[in-house]
């Protein structure tokens, strides 16, 4: 028995790393994880609406096999462009599958862009910004924000606060404004009456829109709801009225009241009769004013997203429009003016918001002004 007992004194004693299988289980756990997700990002993008590859005629779209295959593939093979290419299709969640702790600097800047864009309002600023700045550029080249394409645009419009008014004379030259008279040609002059016949067709369906309206607002006999339907007039065709349209059919002039003998009165007309005031020159003053509160109209209806034939993820998903320098500003304010997280989030976000309002508020009065 002693020797027995010597035997297994001599026995080496184990150990059992139990931290060690914890280890591997978490680090097994963490691949199956990332797998899943891995999983999920692939099948989100294949089922999405992304352009995979350029179809030539007659050729069969992509089979959703075949678009997980080219997603995976980029996926393994270039997580910055897959994110460039695929990260609008995909969320915040899914957005942790690239944030290691080895990731590139071309997968950090990418999922530090979505994050922004899945922000709502992040991405609403961005949208407001970028739609200034083409706005800016649109009026410098002038083509988009011309008088013969706004009109087009909006005929009944520019009739009520701008066509009524012009000349013979003046017609002749807007209409003929994009074409030299020397070198019109009979297409030219055929593209013309097709452009007017449209122009007409137009304005036919929004004077139709208006009057059925209306006539809706006008069978209402309820006394209570009196104050509604002007209101539902006014934010409906809000131009015919503040653009010198009254309800009755007379003209409203734009001119500010001043004090003393020289005043300028607002006076109402009639159809038919001439616009008081002093003379031609009162005249002329409140055919700019409603030109230019018809340019404001154009702008404001651009910047509002309601330009119905304008291709406006041209501009809201272009970085080419943001204004760099000051959102890197704003930004620099919010890291040294903060002392957490949550404070970068609340007044600094709306004291950009507040800049960016105020610089487009000085535009848009200059606009008046001028």
């Amino acid at each position: 028995m002693d020797q027995l007992s010597d035997q297994e004194i001599m026995k080496p004693i184990v150990h059992v790393d139990n931290s060690s299988n914890d280890n591997n289980q978490q680090k097994n756990n963490d691949i199956e994880e990332l797998s899943q997700i891995e999983g999920e990002i692939i099948s989100v993008v294949a089922e999405s609406t992304a352009t995979f590859k350029c179809l030539h005629k007659n050729e069969p779209e992509l089979t959703i096999d075949e678009k997980r295959a080219i997603a995976s593939k980029l996926l393994h093979k270039s997580p910055d462009q897959f994110l460039a290419r695929f990260g609008k299709f995909l969320n915040n969640d899914l957005l942790k599958y690239f944030e290691t702790d080895d990731m590139n600097y071309g997968v950090a800047h990418y999922v530090n862009k979505l994050r922004r864009y899945f922000n709502n309002a992040s991405r609403e600023l961005d949208t407001k910004n970028r739609r200034y700045e083409a706005l800016k550029l649109l009026v410098e080249k002038g083509e988009y924000f011309s008088e013969t394409a706004m009109m087009r645009r909006n005929p009944l419009l520019y009739e009520n606060l701008v066509g009524q008014y012009l000349t013979e004379k003046q017609k002749k030259e807007r209409d003929n404004a994009d074409t030299d008279n020397d070198d019109k040609t009979f297409v030219d002059v055929l593209m013309q009456g097709i452009e007017r016949d449209h122009i007409e067709r137009l304005m036919k369906r929004q004077e139709d829109a208006e009057n059925e309206v209306m006539e809706e607002n006008d069978s209402d006999s309820e006394s209570d709801d009196e104050d509604c339907k002007l209101k539902d007039k006014s934010d409906l065709f809000k131009d015919n009225c503040q653009w010198g349209e009254l309800p009755d059919g007379g003209k409203i002039s734009c001119s500010k009241t001043k004090s003393g003998n020289d005043s300028d009165e607002i006076e109402t007309e009639n159809p038919g009769n001439k616009l008081k005031g002093k003379g031609k020159n009162m005249k002329i003053k409140e055919i700019n004013i409603l030109r230019q509160e018809f340019v404001t109209h154009m702008y404001t209806n651009f910047l509002n997203g309601h330009d119905v034939d304008f291709d406006y993820s041209t501009v809201d998903d272009n970085e080419a429009y943001d204004n760099v320098e000051l959102r890197t500003q704003d930004e620099e304010e919010k890291y040294f003016d903060s002392e957490s997280p949550e404070l970068i989030n609340s007044p600094n976000v709306n004291q950009f918001q507040d800049e960016s309002e105020d610089e487009l508020d000085k535009y848009m009065n200059s606009l008046k002004v001028h």
